[in-house]
């Protein structure tokens, strides 16, 4: 066991280095990246030709619109979402919206979202079940919208929202941000019927889990920030700026597998979009260095929530398994989970550095 995990680390070491150092065999992270966006540019492009007009107007918005910041993973109607929904798409568009998820998603992080969507309808079916009609879940309530020109802009990007579900791309010049990107499970895992065992966002709650498992008593003392888990994860939409410090288990202070395990928990996130998009977020978490991540957790009963973050300078990861919405107690069987970049959610550290080197700006110092 311990020797596997020690090749995982000296794997995932190998695979950081070669994304940052480039030679004559090997091609650099800008080049990758590019590559990347222009897959992804070409396939927004073509959504956008393929809607109608009048979708094609609501599915655009200025880069600065208010809405490139603005999601939420409950349903519809409990806020009210902007974009083109895939309910007002015809066949074709639908397959064109597909298109660009794949160009921007993994064959893992496309399956993830469309399972999300699809577990929606299934929450449908459970809701006519129990005699709910017209229940505030389903397929048709996904929106998409597109921020800026994709054609000739350096600056723009996309958005998904929806119930359990919300990723954002932008995109500055060849380069790109991947969060925040939220996503969640209800139920986390269907235990009836023909989808019974299906669990969406299992690698997400297993590998947490087992790595929490892990740790002896003296690093569980620094892991548990409570023993009550919270009602849900903490900086969830619209609110990032609720937890300010790191805190829990240093990397440091772990084994080598257990720094092994942490990090494939990050690489669970990581790896829902394109190796391209997210080249820049891999490296730069190595550049960082693993030892400044920490590990922390709240809950300490079996049969109750519970919740972990991982947290450092470029990584910021929570999770939660908790009680079905709007009660206090039942199974635990509802999973949010969000990850973010402190430093660069909706693209901010690239459009900075995108400002302050553009030539309007420069002049503008000069005044």
């Amino acid at each position: 066991m311990r020797d596997g995990l020690l090749a995982i680390v000296a794997g995932l070491n190998l695979l950081l280095c070669s994304a940052v150092v480039a030679d004559d065999n090997n091609v650099s992270i800008i080049e990758v990246e590019k590559a990347a966006v222009e897959d992804m540019r070409t396939a927004t492009l073509a959504f956008l030709e393929g809607l109608t007009p009048d979708l094609r107007d609501k599915a655009l918005f200025d880069f600065d619109d208010e809405e490139r910041r603005r999601w939420s993973n409950v349903p519809y109607t409990m806020f009210d979402r902007k974009g083109v929904s895939i309910g007002e798409m015809t066949p074709a568009q639908r397959v064109l919206a597909h298109r660009l998820l794949e160009n921007a998603l993994t064959g893992q992080g496309y399956l993830k979202t469309t399972g999300i969507m699809h577990l929606d309808e299934i929450l449908v079916t459970i809701a006519n079940a129990k005699g709910r009609d017209n229940p505030p879940f389903g397929l048709d309530y996904y929106w998409l919208g597109v921020f800026g020109d994709p054609c000739n802009g350096a600056i723009w990007g996309w958005q998904l929202d929806g119930h359990h579900l919300a990723l954002n791309f932008t995109v500055v010049g060849d380069e790109v941000s991947v969060t925040p990107a939220f996503m969640g499970t209800d139920p986390a895992e269907i235990r009836n019927g023909p989808h019974a065992g299906w669990r969406v966002l299992s690698d997400e709650d297993d590998l947490g889990r087992a790595l929490f498992e892990s740790l002896d008593h003296e690093q569980r003392e620094k892991a548990l920030l409570s023993g009550e888990a919270p009602r849900d994860i903490i900086a969830g939409a619209g609110h990032r700026d609720r937890i300010t410090r790191i805190t829990g288990l240093p990397a440091s202070e772990m084994t080598p597998e257990q720094r092994a395990l942490l990090v494939r928990l990050i690489f669970v996130y990581m790896q829902n979009v394109k190796p391209g998009l997210v080249a820049g977020e891999r490296a730069q978490m190595w550049i960082d260095g693993v030892e400044t991540l920490h590990f922390s957790w709240m809950g300490s009963e079996p049969g109750k929530p519970y919740y972990y973050r991982v947290h450092g300078p470029g990584v910021w990861i929570e999770f939660d398994n908790s009680f079905p919405p709007g009660s206090k107690t039942g199974p635990i069987n509802h999973i949010h989970s969000i990850w973010r970049n402190p430093r660069n959610d909706y693209g901010e550290d690239l459009l900075r550095k995108h400002y302050e080197n553009s030539a309007h700006h420069q002049d503008s110092k000069g005044q």
